[in-house]
């Protein structure tokens, strides 16, 4: 099955005020999915819908189900790290074996697997002593208890430091490209749901208004060698004929857009010693940043 997630006009109202608004979602086996959006855009709201946490209009259909028992039983198919509920006075093994006998898991063995699988396996000291990053590693153990297909996770790398979000991404990747788990992540760390990500939707006021692979984020965004020059026809074949550059893009104010591998030394000789005044050459480059502000006018900050 190669569609986990669907969702068909999906909203949520709170009161007046639409917190999902009309969400049409497509989640696909294998997916990182980055969820972008501000405060308040319905990143949170919209993972309950999902979850079952709060009820909501439209349809959801997870894993071909989309109603009744089936579908609280696909639900058990997610595993989901939206919040810390755990116990500090508790050391790791034993907050995850509380939560493996909640959810039901009847392995016992699935408690030592989770713990190993985030590098906690053997840590005695209890979970008020865990650095932030440990105590982000044991919400993804949990998460992962009965080998979800699909994991949800809600801002996991907030508060986390340089080494610690490096960690985490290496840990969902691998247990996405190993064990082939799907994921959707919201983060405000947006440089970083870019390394992960191999999709993105971009949530604004509750509306899901741009959803993008990363194929096509890296075509629209803009990342490269910009040049500016007095005659952009003549530029051109001097790029293609003595620089070798065919990948080129001419945009508005006689300027051109080159790979960013491109030697900028030799495309300044070669335009100049063929009289071509250049008067610009810069490195630009373009991140999901700079494109979520693009479509929303806002702030970064999730």
């Amino acid at each position: 099955m190669k569609e986990l997630i669907h969702s068909e006009h999906l909203t949520k109202m709170y009161g007046n005020q639409k917190a999902v608004d009309d969400v049409t979602f497509t989640l696909e086996k294998g997916d990182i999915y980055g969820l972008v959006g501000k405060n308040g855009a319905g990143k949170s709201t919209f993972f309950k819908s999902i979850m079952g946490l709060t009820n909501f209009e439209g349809t959801l259909t997870i894993m071909g189900a989309s109603e009744g028992h089936d579908l609280v039983n696909a639900r058990k198919n997610i595993g989901f790290m939206m919040s810390s509920n755990f116990f500090p006075y508790l050391n790791g093994h034993d907050n995850i074996e509380y939560f493996r006998k909640i959810k039901g898991v009847i392995d016992k063995k699935e408690t030592d697997r989770v713990l190993k699988a985030v590098d906690l396996f053997g840590v005695k000291k209890p979970y008020k002593a865990y650095s932030m990053g440990m105590k982000q590693r044991l919400g993804l153990a949990n998460a992962l208890l009965g080998s979800p297909d699909i994991i949800i996770l809600d801002e996991p790398t907030n508060g986390l430091d340089p080494q610690g979000i490096a960690d985490f991404r290496t840990m969902v990747l691998e247990l996405n490209h190993k064990h082939g788990i799907t994921f959707v992540i919201s983060s405000h760390i947006l440089a970083e749901l870019a390394l992960m990500g191999t999709r993105f939707g971009i949530i604004n006021q509750g509306q899901l208004i741009k959803e993008i692979d990363r194929e096509q984020l890296r075509r629209e965004t803009q990342s490269g060698l910009l040049i500016q020059v007095d005659d952009t026809p003549k530029a051109t074949v001097v790029l293609e004929e003595l620089c070798h550059v065919s990948d080129y893009q001419v945009q508005e104010d006689q300027q051109i857009l080159i790979p960013a591998d491109t030697d900028p030394a030799m495309v300044a000789k070669a335009l100049v010693s063929n009289g071509i005044a250049l008067r610009k050459l810069v490195n630009i480059e373009s991140t999901l940043e700079d494109y979520f502000l693009k479509l929303t006018g806002g702030t970064a900050h999730a």
